[in-house]
């Protein structure tokens, strides 16, 4: 699976923008300011319509437009075109998706012919964030692999706004929890299936822990005191995940080095399940890698990215980290 050729218009930064990407690592070079992370946005964008950076569609438009578009070529055995216009006109807001020119109703149909694994600042931290950004994290990654993962837990959300909607004006919520049973019960599942299997894969010193909020309890358990508090306060919203280094909880007792070893062996353990799952090969975008990581590290993963035999992108400020193997792509 590659990434051939991206074109922004009034995508960001940039009100027309091309680049070509190679084989192996691409490291985009630019200032700061100069539209490196716009690039890793969109890469991200091709493969699950939101933003990676938890922001807006209407504010991933450049300043005073009001419509932008992404194009990709791939090559996934074959070659196909993608692209996604968003249009923001007063209070409303239109997103289509095409590949090869016909329009896609689903946006996961898009998880099989491209999957990229995109990650920015925050996430070299994902360890020491809240445990909502960890959910997002995870929910983020189920979704890409797992079509109907995505589709409970978009319903899920869904049904939980009209609950707790019902919790402010002390209304009864017994419908509401019917309705949520089966979509938590089926996001519970796949979770502990795919922590499972990411355990499996990635070293025993570094290990993922999955606590769901239901565990041998039912929503009707909670519906006295969450109508005292008036918000919902078990569900899959609330579930929790933790890392664990060595036996212990990452987050209190591992240090920085340590995080960010089990934040790879993630990643790394993300790109064999996505090749497990799927059958394809993701493409790895990271944003600023390089300012965590040390002139050592950096060879190390340098090393570890090319016996992935992955198609890479690397955004950095300067050429200090440039290799003679990588595709270099300038910002001005």
């Amino acid at each position: 699976m590659l990434i051939k050729k991206l074109n922004l218009i009034n995508f960001g930064k940039f009100s027309n923008f091309t680049a070509e990407f190679a084989e192996g690592l691409n490291i985009i070079v630019g200032k700061n300011g100069s539209g490196k992370t716009t690039i890793v946005e969109a890469l991200a964008y091709i493969s699950f319509q939101r933003s990676f950076r938890h922001v807006k569609d209407e504010d991933l438009l450049r300043f005073g437009e009001k419509e932008f578009s992404i194009t990709a070529n791939i090559s996934n055995l074959t070659e196909h075109e993608i692209k996604i216009i968003y249009r923001k006109e007063n209070d409303k807001s239109v997103k289509r998706v095409y590949v090869d020119n016909k329009r896609q109703k689903l946006i996961t149909k898009l998880h099989k012919e491209i999957i990229v694994l995109a990650f920015h600042n925050y996430n070299y931290s994902i360890i020491e964030q809240s445990p909502a950004s960890r959910r997002y994290f995870f929910d983020w990654f189920f979704s890409l692999i797992d079509e109907e993962y995505y589709i409970n837990l978009h319903r899920y959300k869904k049904i939980l706004i009209q609950k707790n909607k019902s919790l402010k004006t002390s209304k009864d919520i017994k419908l509401w929890n019917s309705q949520l049973k089966p979509y938590a019960s089926y996001i519970n599942d796949i979770r502990k299936k795919y922590i499972n299997e990411l355990n499996s894969i990635i070293p025993d010193e570094v290990k993922i822990k999955y606590t769901s909020t239901l565990e041998n309890k039912t929503f009707e358990d909670f519906e006295e005191i969450e109508l005292k508090r008036g918000f919902s306060i078990v569900g899959p919203h609330r579930d929790m995940f933790d890392f664990y280094y060595r036996g212990k909880n990452a987050r209190l007792y591992a240090s920085d080095g340590e995080r960010r070893k089990a934040f790879f062996e993630l990643v790394n353990g993300m790109v064999k399940l996505v090749e497990k799952t799927k059958n394809v090969k993701p493409v790895l975008a990271f944003d600023e890698l390089f300012g965590v990581l040390d002139k050592d590290n950096i060879k190390k993963f340098i090393k570890k990215m090319t016996e992935l035999d992955l198609q890479v992108v690397i955004t950095a400020h300067s050429k200090d980290y440039v290799e003679e193997f990588m595709n270099i792509i300038e910002i001005s």
